[in-house]
């Protein structure tokens, strides 16, 4: 086994610090390939000078290597998964995930302009929106996302993963919304919310994942129309609302 792969292994159980690492791998050139890790995107070191394994060395470590080349192939791309963490991505959903020529990253430095360009994209297919909308949606999309469903003209079955505190201050937003729509609702330690995403009708999606700092990380989304993309998307969303999100009641 290369030393790389062992500390891919090691990183994707739980962080580690230098001397920790050192105490397992026990090989001069330990901090040579650190190094050569961290620029190729698949580790990171935290605030507390811990290593951390990211999305792009997860995928690389389950063996998906044509996802792997892909990505590492586009910028935008690279530069989006190497910022991601796989936090409480389950293996089983990440293995099936694929890359498609159709990805396009969305955003923006700044955030105001970040909201807008999301907001601008998903208002501008919204009339897709027939049967059913899929939302996890960290603060970016709250509440203007709300008012936006609100004026749809037909009625989808609507789904929402809530963090908590998005959900305490939605609490009127959605007693209204509730009287014209039909609305589920479930809400989410911040912690354990590893994917954002807003799928319309299975015609399109946004979604991204965590960043470095275990946040939602909307400095970035990728959209895609792919079928089989937004189904995968769909599966987290579907594992998210099953395992990790808890009644509002």
């Amino acid at each position: 086994m290369s030393m790389e792969k062992k500390i891919l292994e090691i990183l994707s159980g739980e962080e580690k610090s230098f001397e920790e690492l050192r105490g397992t791998i026990k090989d001069e050139k330990l901090n040579v390939v650190l190094d050569e890790m961290k620029d190729s995107g698949l580790i990171f070191l935290n605030r507390d000078q811990r290593y951390s394994i990211t999305l792009l060395g997860k995928i690389l470590l389950l063996g998906l290597k044509e996802a792997y080349e892909k990505i590492t192939e586009r910028m935008e791309l690279f530069n989006f998964f190497r910022t991601r963490i796989p936090s409480k991505f389950p293996d089983e959903i990440l293995l099936k995930f694929r890359v498609y020529e159709d990805f396009k990253m969305i955003g923006k430095p700044d955030l105001t302009e970040r909201k807008k360009e999301i907001m601008n994209t998903a208002i501008g297919v919204q009339p897709h929106a027939e049967k059913e909308i899929y939302i996890s949606a960290p603060d970016v999309y709250r509440p203007t996302l709300m008012h936006l469903i609100g004026a749809l003209k037909t009625r989808p079955q609507i789904k929402i993963i809530f963090p908590e505190e998005d959900y305490k201050k939605s609490n009127i937003l959605l007693r209204v919304t509730r009287r014209v729509i039909k609305l589920n609702t479930r809400i989410i330690k911040p912690e354990d919310q590893y994917m954002g995403l807003l799928i319309i009708d299975n015609k399109f999606c946004f979604f991204g994942f965590r960043d470095f700092e275990n946040k939602p990380g909307w400095d970035a989304v990728i959209y895609t129309e792919t079928r089989e993309c937004i189904e995968w998307v769909k599966e987290n969303f579907d594992y998210m609302w099953k395992n990790l999100a808890f009644s509002e009641e």
